[in-house]
Order: C-alpha cells, then structure tokens, then sequence
C-alpha cells in the first residue's frame, strides 16, 4: 500500500505537539525501522537524548493513534488487488510483516477490503526488534508453519531488504519509490540485484505471481 501520506502528516503532526518541525524528505529518510526508531531519532536531535527518553513513549503513542485515523489516505498500489487474488487462488499462503502498529494495519486491511487474504498479520507489537533484524520474518515463517528457504519477501526498504538477506530468505523488491529517490533509490536496487533478488517495477507488482511460481528452493 502507499502509506505515505498518512505516515508523513502523521509523524509530523506528532512532533509538532513538541515543538519540532520536519521535513517531508526528513521523514523519508528515517522511515522503515518502526514508529518508535523515528519518533525517537528526531526527538534526541531536537531535544536531546535525557528530554527525548521522557517524551518518547507519548509522541510513538501520538503517531500511531494520528496514523490510525489517517488510513483512510492510504491507497492501493497499482495491480495488488490482482496480485492478491491471483496468489491466493494459486495456493499460497499469504502473511503480512510491518513495522507499522497493528491499530493501524488492521484497519488499513479493513479499509482497502483485503484482509480475508492473510493468513498472518504481524506487527510491530508482535516482535522485540525492528527491522532490519530479522525477528518479524523468522515469528512470519513460524506461524505460518513454512520453512524460510520456501517463502518469499516482498518489500520496497532497505530495512525489508536487510532483513530478509541477514536469514538467506528469498526476496523480491518492489521498487515502488515512495520513500526513497534519486540515489538511494538506485543504490537500493543494485544492493538487491547484487545478492540476486529480483527488482519489480510499481506498475509490474502483478509480475511477483509468476517470480513466486517459478521459484524453486536450492
């Protein structure tokens, strides 16, 4: 999904409660590691680590709640809809893995009519690390009873990326470019290309059907 909107105004809308004010790049570049890691960065940068420990735990709390209440600016990315269904009716099983909080996903799941698709929906709340460590991926594999060499990550970060490449866990980018351009975006794509992950365009997400299908574990 494009979650941007919702995550800017959201991170923003938080941090202003403490006198802070950001960048859309700004945010851009912190995402991926959970609200927790973001909130945090800009809070000992702003305020200083001793001010930043006090504030921490309102301002996750004031961006996920303000994040919930924008999901309804989150949108489908081009072709998901097909690529779910298709998947689905091909047998695989289907599970989220989100450094997002689970209010808001569920809700975003709710939303965009999609939920009846996964089996598994994990979240930040459901893992003691962030991405990129790979504890959200290994909990995913576990309780959807599959092994790692057999399934398949799709992701558009660096942080999904990380995670994926620390277990030998197949992985496919989706180069959706909504958090990251110009040079990061192309480092990102030769870093996966390098170890062998397929990249797929935000036009061509519906193409993952057949990377999955013609998959086959070493």
């Amino acid at each position: 999904v494009d979650s941007q909107p919702a995550v800017l105004r959201a991170t923003q809308e938080a941090l202003a409660r403490f006198d802070i004010s950001v960048s859309d790049q700004e945010v851009r570049e912190r995402f991926g590691g959970g609200s927790r890691n973001i909130m945090s960065y800009f809070l000992v940068r702003e305020l200083g680590e001793g001010k930043a420990n006090q504030h921490i735990d309102e301002a996750v709390e004031a961006k996920n709640s303000l994040q919930t209440e924008y999901s309804s600016d989150v949108a489908l990315l081009p072709g998901v809809d097909k690529l779910l269904a298709q998947l689905k009716q091909d047998g695989f099983q289907l599970g989220i893995a989100t450094m997002g909080a689970g209010a808001t996903a569920r809700r975003v799941l709710s939303r965009k009519r999609i939920d009846a698709y996964f089996a598994r929906v994990l979240t930040v709340d459901d893992v003691t690390k962030p991405k990129p460590d790979p504890e959200i991926l290994e909990r995913a594999t576990e309780l959807l009873g599959v092994e790692i060499s057999r399934s398949m990550y799709v992701g558009d970060s660096g942080h999904d990326l990380g995670a994926a490449a620390a277990i030998d866990m197949p992985f496919v980018l989706a180069d959706t470019g909504l958090f990251m351009d110009g040079t990061r975006r192309i480092d990102l794509r030769e870093q996966a290309q390098s170890i062998g992950y397929p990249v797929v365009e935000i036009d061509d997400l519906e193409s993952i059907t057949a990377i999955a299908k013609n998959y086959s574990p070493s």
